[in-house]
C-alpha cells in the first residue's frame, strides 16, 4: 500500500538514519525507493548498501537531472503503492507515522495528510515543533500545511497533477499542494508529532546568495498571487484570508529588507499591500533593532 522514496544528494552519513525509521514503523511499508541526485560522495555505494541490508524491500535508481523535485519524481513514477511517503535523507520518521495518517486517510477519503513535525537546527540543539493549520486554504498560505517528509500522499492524486514541478527552484511542496487543491483534492490534517526534520547550514532556504534569495522570495509571493486568483474564482476570498495572504507577503518582504533595500521597496510599492497599523508598527521596530544589530 505504501511507496516509501527517498531522494539521495550527499547522504553517506545519514542515510542509515533514514532508512532506519522507515524500517521501524509499525506499519510495514511495501518498498523503499532510494534514488541518487548526482551525488559527489560515496553516497551511492551507500544506498547500495542498504539494498543489500533489504534485498526484497529496496530499490536503488539514479537520477541525472538536478534537484529533490525531480528525484521524487523519479520514484514517484516507479512506485507501486497507492500512498506515497516522501522523505528527504536528513529526515526522520517516528514509529507510529505511517499507521497513523492511514487511519486519518481512511476516515476522511484524503487524498493527502499533513502532518506536524519537529525542527531540529544545530544538531538537534534547538527543536521547533512546526504546527499545522485546521483551515486548510490559510495553512497552504501561510505554510502550515506540513511539510513534504511529514505529509503522506496519494499516489494517483499525485500522477493527475504531474507531480513535482522541476523547474521550481523553491517552494515546490506548497506549489504542489496548491495544484493538488486546484484539481479538487481532499487535505486532512493529522495534529499528531509524526516527524523529525533535519536542518543543515546548506538548505536552500538559508542561502546567502542574494539572487537565489530575491528568487525564493518571488516564487513565494507569486504562488500568494495565485492562491488569491484561486480563491476568487471559487468564491471562496474572506477577508480573513485576504489578510492572510497580504500579512504573509509583507512579512517575507520586511523579513528580508535589509539583505536588499531598495528590491524590497520596490516590491512593496508593487503590491499595495493592506497592512494594519500596528503589524507595520510592530514591523519597523523590528526593522530597526535589525539595522542596529547589523551596525553593531
Amino acid at each position: 500500500m505504501v511507496s516509501v522514496i527517498i531522494p539521495c544528494f550527499n547522504c553517506e552519513s545519514f542515510i542509515e538514519r533514514a532508512v532506519n525509521s522507515v524500517i521501524s514503523q509499525s506499519f510495514k511499508v511495501a518498498e523503499i525507493i532510494l534514488v541518487d541526485n548526482n551525488s559527489t560522495d560515496n553516497t551511492f555505494p551507500a544506498l547500495i548498501a542498504q539494498q543489500c541490508r533489504f534485498p526484497n524491500l529496496i530499490t536503488v535508481f539514479k537520477e541525472p537531472k538536478r534537484g529533490a523535485p525531480a528525484a521524487r519524481n523519479c520514484g514517484l513514477q516507479n512506485a507501486t503503492g497507492e500512498w506515497i511517503q516522501f522523505l528527504d535523507a536528513d529526515d526522520e520518521l517516528l514509529p507510529e507515522k505511517i499507521q497513523n495518517q492511514l487511519k486519518i486517510a481512511e476516515q476522511t477519503n484524503a487524498d493527502v495528510i499533513a502532518g506536524e513535525c519537529l525542527l531540529f537546527y544545530n544538531g538537534g540543539q534547538t527543536r521547533v515543533k512546526r504546527h499545522t493549520d485546521s483551515n486548510i486554504w490559510r495553512g497552504l498560505i501561510t505554510s502550515n500545511l506540513g511539510i513534504t517528509s511529514s505529509n503522506l500522499w496519494r499516489r494517483s492524486s499525485l500522477l493527475k497533477v504531474k507531480g513535482w514541478d522541476e523547474n521550481l527552484s523553491s517552494s515546490q511542496e506548497y506549489d504542489l499542494l496548491f495544484r493538488l487543491l486546484k484539481n479538487k483534492c481532499l487535505i486532512s490534517v493529522d495534529k499528531s508529532l509524526n516527524t523529525i526534520i533535519h536542518f543543515s547550514s546548506n538548505s536552500v532556504s538559508k542561502t546567502t546568495d542574494k539572487e537565489k534569495l530575491k528568487q525564493i522570495i518571488n516564487n513565494r509571493i507569486q504562488l500568494r498571487l495565485r492562491i488569491k486568483n484561486e480563491l476568487r474564482y471559487r468564491g471562496l476570498f474572506t477577508p480573513a484570508l485576504y489578510t492572510a495572504i497580504d500579512n504573509y507577503i509583507y512579512t517575507e518582504i520586511i523579513n528580508n529588507y535589509t539583505s536588499f533595500p531598495e528590491y524590497a521597496n520596490s516590491l512593496l510599492q508593487q503590491y499595495n499591500l493592506r497592512i494594519g497599523l500596528f503589524k507595520k508598527i510592530r514591523f519597523k521596530a523590528k526593522l530597526f533593532l535589525m539595522q542596529l544589530k547589523q551596525a553593531s
